[in-house]
């Protein structure tokens, strides 16, 4: 376990879309600067691309982003602090959530325990995607070649490790992260992988007579991904950011050397009790309370 030591130097951010995210961020802004550490606070942009130099500046000499918000604004919150090497705390406002590490009432108390040095690391695996050879895309949770249209398939290759192991017709294929495997590739009946995990998921969503059996493959490995001739797609990364894709692409992801640590305060062991709660897998009227009280 990798111990976080207090900040001296945190930046704000919050999704000002979302009810409540910039008061509470204000309270967290004021917090930190009553224990005497230098603190900026911003709405977070709708784009990546819009990102200006004085808020990178601000970055580069933060030890500690915050993000006030849902899971969506911490996965765009993850790739200034991926781009940065600067841990990350996720505050969700009342919302489902595997990202983030507190709910916002118990934003101020678990902020208190950062301050005072009583938190941990967790680093979390990134992927690289490259859309027919040009610039990388990075992504926390997944990369998903789906359709372009409803009420039609999309017809995708997959290749590993130069090994061609299938020609999906299906919605889409997905290529997700340990991260990611709490999302959209849970929803489609994919396994769960631990949080620090470095293997990669790949899996059809509603494959047209063949398998959905899931993949799971080591991050030494390299996937290609080829739309088959007469098909056109859309490729989503992270769920925030979509291209196109016309007959032919070809989508090569691959591990990066690059990752997210995300500030936590309770040990590893509290991924499985969040699991067990948000997914519901423990209701009380089914639970053996001799099981429980073992526990």
């Amino acid at each position: 376990m990798k111990k976080f030591n207090s900040p001296q130097s945190v930046m704000i951010c919050y999704s000002p879309s979302i009810e409540g995210a910039e008061e509470l961020a204000m309270d967290m802004y004021q917090l930190c600067v009553e224990n005497n550490l230098r603190c900026e606070i911003k709405p977070l942009s709708d784009s990546i691309s819009e990102m200006s130099d004085d808020l990178l500046k601000q970055l580069s000499n933060s030890d500690l982003l915050i993000c006030v918000g849902g899971d969506g604004s911490v996965l765009h919150a993850s790739a200034y602090a991926s781009s940065m090497q600067i841990p990350i705390l996720g505050v969700r406002m009342g919302r489902l959530g595997f990202l983030s590490e507190l709910t916002s009432q118990e934003a101020l108390t678990g902020l208190k325990q950062v301050i005072n040095g009583l938190s941990r690391l967790e680093s979390r695996s990134i992927v690289k995607a490259q859309l027919d050879g040009e610039s990388e895309i990075f992504a926390l949770n997944d990369v998903v070649i789906g359709r372009s249209t409803l009420g039609r398939t999309v017809a995708v290759g997959v290749i590993i490790d130069g090994v061609l192991v299938a020609e999906y017709r299906a919605d889409a294929v997905i290529l997700s992260t340990a991260t990611g495997s709490t999302g959209y590739s849970l929803s489609g009946g994919g396994p769960i992988l631990f949080p620090t995990s470095k293997e990669m998921i790949v899996m059809p969503v509603a494959p047209h007579l063949t398998r959905s059996n899931a993949l799971v493959i080591p991050p030494t490995s390299d996937v290609d991904f080829y739309v088959e001739r007469g098909y056109e797609a859309v490729l989503a990364v992270d769920g925030l950011y979509e291209y196109p894709l016309k007959s032919g692409s070809k989508v090569k992801v691959s591990s990066a050397n690059r990752y997210v640590d995300f500030v936590r305060l309770g040990d590893g062991s509290q991924f499985y009790s969040n699991l067990a709660d948000r997914l519901g897998w423990l209701r009380t009227d089914h639970v053996r309370h001799d099981l429980t009280e073992s526990c």
